[in-house]
């Protein structure tokens, strides 16, 4: 009976095994045909995996450049503050989907405030499962009127690369808990307050916020030991990653937040479906 009951365990695992070998290797179902590249210059631009440099829409003046050249000094540039830090192309371009180097683009700048933010994300979480990560990959960005955004995007960025394929659900989670916790707040409250802190993001005084929660979700999740200095690097990375939302909102023309821009493309409107015609 024993031999049985091993020989059918063994066929569920080989049979389990394929499975996932095979989910790994194949095509996502619906997958679109992408072409091997790019023609829009303007995709991959604030790509550090891709350019030596980014553009910098801050740089001084003629006088001022004069002034720092003869102290010996250059213009300042995001990739010259930020990249003494060991994660610093994740924390200017956070992969959240896709390989660094695959030639198509999509660029996610988000807004935490902004109820909308939510829905344009889900239309990304659904275009994504037409693309394989070697065509396309997905940034995102995060400049959010309330400041507890910068916290999760903070997040987001720590798991790309410490938690490699976890960050869209994060993302989702995020988004989603943020607007239910102002839902709750007005109908118990009768009004919502601004994230300012992780304290605000709650209802009950004895709620976790939204960011320590979901180090539990994590897989593995993050020990209790480390969570002071994974909330500290939270809120360093993602105010890395805010200037780099500041520069891209403004090379490409974005007037409002939350926006979505396609290979160099910033979309007028939002959908899974707009933002696959764009690449194609």
């Amino acid at each position: 009976m024993r031999g049985i009951v091993m020989a059918t365990l063994l066929f569920t695992l080989m049979l389990t095994g394929c499975g996932a070998a095979k989910s790994r290797d194949a095509s996502p179902q619906g997958a679109v045909s992408l072409s091997a590249s790019v023609q829009n210059g303007n995709a991959n631009q604030f790509n550090p995996y891709m350019q030596k440099s980014m553009p910098n829409l801050r740089a001084a003046t003629a006088d001022g450049a004069a002034m720092l050249n003869k102290l010996g000094g250059n213009v300042p540039t995001i990739e010259g503050e930020a990249r003494h830090r060991p994660q610093w192309k994740s924390e200017i371009y956070p992969v959240v989907f896709g390989n660094a180097t695959a030639p198509h683009e999509i660029l996610v700048v988000l807004d935490f405030a902004a109820p909308q933010s939510e829905k344009v994300w889900q239309a990304v979480v659904e275009a994504s499962r037409s693309l394989t990560p070697q065509q396309c990959k997905i940034a995102v960005f995060a400049n959010s009127k309330e400041y507890y955004g910068t916290d999760l995007m903070g997040l987001a960025i720590w798991i790309s690369h410490s938690r490699p394929g976890q960050a869209m659900p994060y993302l989702t989670y995020a988004l989603g808990q943020w607007n239910k916790v102002k839902a709750e707040q007005k109908s118990t409250r009768g009004r919502a307050v601004a994230f300012q802190n992780e304290y605000d993001a709650t209802v009950k005084s004895t709620d976790y916020p939204i960011h320590y929660t979901y180090f539990s979700h994590l897989r593995p999740p993050v020990p209790a030991n480390q969570e002071l200095s994974v909330a500290k690097y939270c809120y360093d990375a993602g105010n890395v990653n805010l200037y780099q939302a500041e520069q891209i909102s403004k090379y490409f023309g974005v007037k409002n937040l939350p926006a979505v821009i396609v290979n160099g493309q910033l979309l007028s409107s939002v959908s899974a479906g707009s933002i696959l015609k764009a690449l194609q």
